[in-house]
């Protein structure tokens, strides 16, 4: 099990008890902090919706304990508002950029960046791309490796382009923001995001033609 699909069970279930989650954790220390944050933010709201108004000690203070009861209630309200609204945008604002998912994603499968003069079935590319309603010109780009992998909590294609100057990955993630393009050098790896019809393509590699890669791409896929 990699990190997206970790995330992708703990975000639903913060306490999941499943053995593949718990055997990744005891050698991830990210998502092991993932994990937890969920877990806290899980215990403040049942806090919140925990919070009973005080019972009415006698019919002489009725009144007197009907308006605590009143501020009780609104104080609890207003407390819960602000932490769901909080809990919604810390789940909304990304932890980590496009660029450094893409990275640990592809370091995950770094047995696909190797030179090869061997291509993928056709028919197989076709069913990966298919499950994100895609297809691929015909010999449109040499792609020697294809999954659907999970990234960002949904099946993407992973595809790795062969130039002449070597491997290049390209990740086609088709449900994602609308971005401006976007160039990043980070830990061995040179890359570009650029918008597509839907959603955007990460592309990457090292020393290798990545913008053209994405344009190959871009020319070539059918949405």
């Amino acid at each position: 099990m990699n990190c997206e699909e970790l995330r992708t069970i703990v975000g639903a279930e913060p306490n999941s008890m499943n053995p593949e989650v718990l055997a990744h954790l005891e050698s991830c220390q990210e998502c092991t902090r993932y994990r937890q944050e969920l877990q806290t933010m899980d215990q403040l709201i049942y806090r919140a919706l925990a919070v009973d108004a005080p019972t009415e000690a006698s019919t002489l203070r009725e009144k007197r304990k009907s308006n605590t009861t009143g501020v009780w209630r609104m104080a609890a309200s207003v407390f819960l508002t602000v932490l769901i609204g909080a809990m919604s945008l810390w789940l909304l604002t990304p932890r980590q950029s496009f660029a450094a998912e893409a990275i640990e994603h592809v370091t995950h499968e770094k047995f696909s960046l190797v030179r090869t003069s061997e291509t993928v079935d056709e028919q197989r590319l076709e069913q990966i791309l298919a499950v994100s309603r895609l297809r691929l010109k015909p010999g449109a780009a040499r792609v020697s490796y294809a999954q659907s992998c999970t990234f960002r909590g949904q099946q993407v294609p992973h595809l790795v382009v062969q130039t002449e100057q070597g491997p290049v990955t390209a990740l086609v993630v088709t449900d994602a923001p609308t971005q401006q393009p976007e160039r990043f050098d980070e830990d061995g790896f040179q890359g570009e995001i650029v918008p597509a019809p839907r959603g955007v393509i990460v592309v990457l590699g090292n020393n290798v033609p990545v913008a053209s890669v994405a344009k190959t791409l871009l020319d070539s896929l059918e949405y």
